[in-house]
């Protein structure tokens, strides 16, 4: 029996999970209009779906567990519900692709960060009896796609200014699934913006995996501090200062500055909050990790940032049990974080990326002490926010 038109539009129904990070979000957020465009409705429920679709991250182990963990949930699912359809899209399809099919059979397709604006079609080929499909390419390219014309958003909103790092920190997977540093020009993120604001955001926050690179390569020149002066510029021109705020992540040390914090103090539009991660409280740490500067210009940096921007909140990345990291290294980070007074911390356990040069490295801080640093970091971290509070 054929499907009428209505009929056919009312059964094509995507449910879409994230679990990752701010950039997962955005990409998510840009797939759902994508499918919306294609006619497809976004459900709240894998049961409710025809296409079932996990954004993923792959910067730690314990996401990917989750991901194996909540994708294999769907096999009696996937076996009862003739048709459904099962991707998995992100850094880890990239960085897992060989292994996704073999452990996960159920999955349909795996798609790459730099391809989500073809898993429209990658879906129609897999009806049309394509069998698995991997497109993971997109990384390599230039170009980062925009957002769809008809964008739906809330109060607050994502706005990707550029994609990929050329850090290579030793421990870290992002220029492997997500390449090359590529910015977007300001003119595409200006009138981004300025749609977003004329939707009724409030709130926007620009992404990047090291924004202070923002610029290299472009024809234009520009930099990220030169983009907020222009983003600004536009925000107070549409509806005065206060009318919209803006946010970024992330910074990296090596590249932040006295500039970019007299471009925080002095803008109005700009949110007074610095993520600016340090990772380690030890040099000889740092240098293992690739993180190109040392624990005295992080300190210095963080003492800038606060002089110039009073009152302004900066927050940091922490990993505990890194390859080498011995207890005097461990205590260096302790003092960092008791002398720098966080406003947040987010700190992580070690764990190796396969592919990253400290996959390499002998992880040879057992489980059980990333465990009691890491507990003993949280710990800190508490009193510090609770003595805030006071």
């Amino acid at each position: 029996m054929q499907l009428t038109m209505k009929q056919e539009v009312a059964s094509k129904k995507v449910f879409i999970r994230t679990l990752g990070c701010q950039m997962n979000e955005h990409d998510s957020a840009r797939l759902k209009d994508l499918l919306t465009e294609r006619g497809y409705a976004v459900c709240d429920s894998p049961e409710s779906a025809d296409a079932v679709i996990f954004n993923t991250c792959s910067v730690r182990k314990h996401a990917e567990d989750r991901v194996y963990g909540k994708v294999g949930t769907l096999a009696k699912l996937k076996a009862k519900k003739t048709g459904l359809i099962i991707g998995i899209i992100g850094c880890m399809a990239e960085a897992r692709r060989d292994e996704i099919f073999r452990r996960l059979p159920i999955v349909d397709f795996l798609c790459g960060p730099g391809d989500l604006d073809k898993v429209p079609d990658i879906i129609d080929k897999i009806k049309a009896g394509a069998g698995h499909i991997m497109c993971l390419e997109g990384y390599k390219s230039k170009i980062i796609p925009g957002f769809s014309k008809e964008r739906k958003t809330g109060e607050k909103a994502y706005v990707k200014i550029m994609e990929g790092c050329d850090n290579f920190c030793s421990y870290c997977i992002v220029p492997y699934v997500r390449g090359r540093e590529r910015s977007r020009p300001s003119k595409d993120i200006l009138n981004e913006i300025k749609k977003l604001i004329n939707n009724g955001v409030k709130e926007i926050i620009l992404l990047g995996q090291n924004v202070n690179s923002y610029g290299r390569g472009l024809k234009e020149k520009i930099d990220f501090v030169g983009l907020l002066g222009k983003i600004d510029n536009l925000v107070s021109t549409s509806g005065g200062p206060g009318y919209v705020k803006v946010g970024f992540f992330t910074s990296h040390p090596k590249d932040a500055g006295p500039e970019l914090f007299k471009a925080m103090r002095d803008l109005n539009s700009i949110i007074k909050i610095l993520h600016l991660p340090i990772q380690s409280g030890s040099d000889k740490v740092l240098k293992r990790m690739n993180r190109k500067y040392t624990v005295a210009k992080y300190k210095k940096l963080a003492g800038d940032y606060r002089k110039i921007v009073k009152g302004g909140n900066i927050s940091s990345d922490i990993i505990v049990g890194f390859p080498g990291e011995r207890e005097s290294d461990f205590k260096g980070t302790l003092n960092v974080v008791k002398e720098l007074q966080f406003d947040a911390a987010y700190i992580f356990k070690y764990s190796p990326r396969p592919g990253t040069k400290a996959a390499k490295f002998k992880d040879d801080v057992t489980l059980e002490e990333k465990e009691r640093r890491h507990a003993l970091l949280l710990g800190l971290q508490r009193d510090i926010l609770v003595s805030k509070r006071r």
